[in-house]
């Protein structure tokens, strides 16, 4: 799916070049990392709610995480980011109520597996503001620049929920799945200062039957030219109806990774 948006990208680029390799003024960066959430949420129906720390007892993970971003200097042509993460847990429990999902009630001992993951796609304009030389003490300090972002991020969500009955191990399995493809309005705000980059942004929208949001924020350091070290915080949520079944998922916690801009 992220070659599919990628390579018509960057055919853009090459049919509206000037005379110069029309990725002369284009800047490529990876990210590759770990990102640790914890977990919240809840499954809600007519017969009432299953949370997912309490009842499944699903507490948190890690996952691998993924990020490509392609900016440019091009007027009136939106920057890209791709970011993409996946994560697998399961768990085998003792019942303490009787829940029903998918119409199949479950009283006893249970195996569930849950897997999750999340692709966003970014393209957005931005807005540079260039730093000032302030002098202090007779010595001059630069302030930085500043960066702010608007644009549309659209989230594709894959979530399921595989049940099976510990006592009749022939009885099908039961399946809760969510696939969403949510369009967000995306904010961002980014600060830079010599080998620190400081950014953060965020996307939310409420549709009837689908909602989404996220939340990030990072800081990166240049060790050497071109790679840099990074640290931040991440929070994923969503929640969609499927059929009788209302689910409401949410990951946050801490990502460590690192980048290399070309």
């Amino acid at each position: 799916m992220i070659l599919k948006i990628l390579l018509p990208f960057l055919l853009f680029f090459s049919l509206s070049a000037s005379d110069n390799a029309w990725y002369d003024d284009i800047d490529l960066k990876i990210e590759a990392g770990i990102y640790m959430p914890t977990f919240k949420g809840d499954i809600l129906n007519v017969y009432g709610k299953t949370t997912f720390d309490d009842d499944f007892n699903y507490v948190g993970t890690q996952a691998s995480y993924f990020s490509f971003f392609l900016t440019h200097d091009r007027a009136y042509t939106p920057n890209l980011i791709i970011n993409y993460f996946n994560m697998k847990d399961n768990q085998n429990i003792e019942l303490s109520k009787t829940i029903k999902l998918v119409d199949t009630s479950f009283s006893s001992s249970i195996s569930t597996i849950m897997k999750n993951s999340v692709l966003n796609v970014t393209l957005y304009q931005d807005l540079m503001l260039k730093g000032k030389y302030l002098k202090i003490f007779s010595k001059h300090y630069y302030t930085g620049d500043l960066e702010f972002d608007v644009g549309l991020n659209t989230k594709v969500v894959n979530w399921n929920l595989q049940i099976q009955d510990l006592t009749n191990l022939t009885k099908e399995k039961s399946w809760v799945k969510v696939e969403e493809f949510i369009p967000l309005p995306y904010l961002g705000i980014n600060y830079y200062l010599y080998n620190l980059v400081i950014s953060a942004n965020i996307s939310a929208l409420s549709f009837v039957d689908a909602k989404a949001s996220s939340y990030k924020a990072d800081i990166d350091y240049r060790v050497v030219d071109g790679l840099y070290l990074s640290a931040g915080y991440l929070y994923e949520e969503f929640k969609a109806v499927e059929d009788l079944d209302t689910i409401s998922f949410s990951t946050s916690g801490y990502k460590f990774s690192f980048k290399y801009a070309f």
